[in-house]
């Protein structure tokens, strides 16, 4: 039940927003309908709805504090009326105003099922009932929570079934919901998404062994991180961007990279306390905007202990709860069968191998590619 008393009225007078804001709520929706005529009845409404009477009177209060009701409680015919005039009755902006993320038949399609920017009539048929969707979801920025009287208000600025709506959007894994919350999983990003996101500030994660943290890179940790990368064992399988020998000034540039807020999110491991390694990602663009790409390493003094998979489950499940990551994915060299264990122990999914992709000092390996998606992850966690 919406807890209506905790909403202070807006000081100014009755404007369309205070109309939406007023029915998205039920409680007042069904105040503002019984209160035609004459005032609501409060006991009726109270059992009618299954809420408290000093619900019904809360709403009653920020009806008439916005303008709404008059001082007899009764639907004010006149501000209504004033609502209505205010409202712009010139040419709405296209709905397919941002450049890029549609085609021009689907612009088409767009415009049978849009006046502008609201939503006509809901399609039938699934594809384009799904772009419909696309374009509604846009409304809904990547990594933000919003709570559900939000995500109603905002899609009834588009079409006043909002719970439809809604609903449709979770079914299509473009929402995501738990707790109360609403949040974007899916759809297309435009450029201003793709450009304007940035990745949250890091701060320390925690693991499932109680021994094992990942801390955000700091330049105070150069001397281990030199130490423990500079090993002959570490490097050849992995990317030309590791190198070695792994020098001083080797350290600096990725701490430098690392601690800038950017594409990537760079994770230090630490095994008791003690620098042991790095897991990583880096975050996709254009059409791969919402794939993460990730990478682990460790000193081999800490292999064969199942630190490596714990340290990539916390960064997969922060890729997925705060940096508004789709899909996460990884490859792996062939030879490589250890990190093979880490990718599926951690949960994620074999995907296929591509034969002779990779070059290694002059030698031809296969890829072995591995992803999981942000429902596969999420339907795994309910088991684990």
């Amino acid at each position: 039940m919406s807890d209506t008393s905790t909403h202070e009225p807006p000081s100014t007078g009755p404007k369309a927003l205070d109309v939406l804001r007023s029915v998205v709520d039920p409680v007042r929706l069904a105040v503002l309908g019984a209160s035609i005529d004459t005032p609501a009845p409060l006991d009726e409404l109270a059992e009618h709805l299954g809420v408290r009477r000093k619900d019904i009177a809360a709403a009653i209060g920020y009806l008439r504090g916005v303008g709404l009701l008059d001082e007899h409680a009764i639907v004010d015919q006149s501000a209504l009326m004033a609502i209505a005039r205010s409202i712009p009755s010139g040419d709405t902006q296209p709905v397919h105003a941002s450049a890029g993320l549609w085609t021009e038949g689907e612009v088409d399609i767009l415009d049978r099922f849009f006046d502008g920017n609201r939503l006509v009539s809901v399609p039938s048929s699934h594809s384009k009932r799904r772009l419909v969707l696309e374009r509604i979801v846009q409304e809904f920025e990547p990594g933000v929570r919003y709570d559900e009287r939000d995500v109603n208000f905002t899609i009834q600025l588009i079409y006043a079934d909002y719970a439809a709506i809604r609903r449709y959007l979770v079914d299509e894994a473009m929402l995501d919901r738990a707790d109360g919350s609403y949040w974007r999983i899916g759809g297309r990003y435009s450029v201003d998404q793709q450009t304007t996101e940035s990745t949250p500030a890091r701060r320390t994660l925690s693991t499932e062994r109680s021994n094992v943290d990942l801390r955000p890179y700091a330049m105070s940790m150069l001397d281990d991180l030199v130490a423990l990368a500079d090993d002959e064992r570490v490097a050849p399988f992995l990317a030309d961007g590791f190198p070695f020998p792994y020098q001083r000034r080797d350290g600096m540039e990725f701490i430098e990279m690392a601690t800038t807020h950017g594409s990537g999110v760079q994770y230090a491991v630490f095994v008791d306390g003690e620098y042991g390694g790095g897991v990583g990602a880096e975050r996709g663009k254009s059409e791969a905007t919402g794939t993460f790409t990730i990478g682990w390493w460790l000193g081999p003094r800490y292999w064969g202990l199942g630190i490596a998979t714990v340290a990539v489950r916390a960064l997969v499940d922060d890729l997925f709860e705060n940096c508004g990551a789709m899909r996460v994915e990884a490859w792996v060299m062939h030879p490589n069968t250890a990190s093979q264990r880490v990718a599926r122990k951690s949960g994620l999914h074999d995907e296929g191998t591509a034969v002779g992709a990779i070059l290694k000092r002059g030698v031809r390996y296969d890829q072995i590619n591995f992803g999981v998606t942000r429902q596969q992850w999420q339907e795994a966690a309910e088991h684990r």
